[in-house]
């Protein structure tokens, strides 16, 4: 199994770095070419465990057969609740919902790993 993992110090900067590192990974694996919704997704579960996780994040990345699967680990305990998309924002977990295979929640206990499978072709 091939797998990679960073830690991310939290803050603005935080979901272009985790795009670099999924990029950097994918290409490395031969799959850069193939890798557009991972990266989309990437900062989706990267912006909302910055925004509502407290700070740094962790991420994982781990060749499966069928893709690639995305962990993303911050210190909020509390599990992401999808709200509607609006003004305010709400998009993220429904791109989650329609670009990932599956997707969910892993509880800790100091936080949570929100995971996704992204298929590739």
């Amino acid at each position: 199994m091939n797998a990679a993992a960073i830690r991310l110090p939290g803050g603005a900067g935080s979901a272009a770095m985790a795009r670099h590192f999924v990029r950097t990974q994918l290409s490395a694996w031969a799959l850069a070419d193939a890798g557009g919704d991972a990266l989309i997704l990437t900062s989706e579960l990267v912006g909302n465990a910055v925004l509502h996780g407290g700070g740094a994040v962790a991420i994982r990345l781990v060749r499966t057969d069928s893709g690639i699967r995305i962990e993303v680990t911050d210190r909020e305990p509390r599990p992401p609740v999808p709200r509607p998309a609006g003004v305010d924002g709400g998009f993220g977990l429904g791109l989650v919902q329609r670009l990932s295979a599956d997707w969910g929640v892993v509880p800790g206990r100091t936080g949570k790993v929100v995971w996704l499978e992204c298929a590739l072709s």
